[in-house]
């Protein structure tokens, strides 16, 4: 178990790279930024005959870190399952998941779901709430713009790479069709970059910002 080294508003890295920045197969995402983190806990009584109680030495390949709670991914190689736990005492077994009756509810009971597939050797089948191929694209360009930006490039410029199978005449700059689309990819990626990508981890569900509470 290793013990984390900096802290994310949202998330927890376990690994940082020497500019301090954190590696994204080091994040492990907290329940308040993430509807498929997990809450494994501990109930009294079976309901079941057939209710499971896992042991974490049953999760092959997990990776499990010990901060104030576990922190488990399994199996560590995909992160696929992502779960914390509040068990005590030393225990390292649980038999119940805590799935919170929220909006974001049918993420949770898909993660649950799959957790569970996996845990009895199925195939997880297809998640729910995946982004759109097109809304994919369209996140992958507002950050390759927003690289660009970063790199130094100028608007025109963006156009012509990202947009554009023709150079762009300076003069022609000033009225160019593509000036206010740069300019409104720009501001969907600093939105993205100023934390709205947590919105994504809740999609297809709106996340509840504190501010807005």
């Amino acid at each position: 178990m290793g013990h984390p080294t900096s802290s994310l508003v949202g998330a927890r890295d376990f690994t940082v790279t020497g500019d301090g920045l954190p590696l994204a197969g080091n994040i492990v995402w907290t329940e308040q930024a993430s509807p498929r983190v997990l809450r494994a806990t501990q109930i009294r009584s079976s309901v079941t005959l057939s209710h499971q109680t896992v042991q974490l030495s049953r999760l092959s390949g997990a990776a499990v870190w010990k901060a104030d709670e576990l922190h488990i991914l399994w199996p560590a190689s995909t992160g696929t399952n992502s779960l914390v736990t509040d068990i005590r005492s030393g225990s390292t077994e649980f038999n119940a998941l805590v799935l919170p009756l929220d909006a974001a509810f049918e993420t949770r009971l898909d993660a649950a779901h799959r957790f569970w597939r996996a845990l009895n050797g199925r195939p997880p089948g297809p998640a729910y709430g995946a982004l759109p191929k097109q809304t994919k694209t369209r996140h992958i360009l507002s950050l390759r713009a927003y690289d660009a930006r970063r790199a130094g490039a100028v608007y025109r410029e963006i156009a012509e790479v990202l947009l554009s199978r023709e150079s762009i005449a300076p003069r022609d700059w000033r009225d160019h069709h593509l000036r206010h689309k740069v300019r409104a990819i720009l501001r969907r990626a600093d939105r993205l970059v100023a934390g709205g990508y947590r919105d994504l981890l809740f999609y297809p569900h709106s996340r509840i910002r504190k501010s807005d509470r």
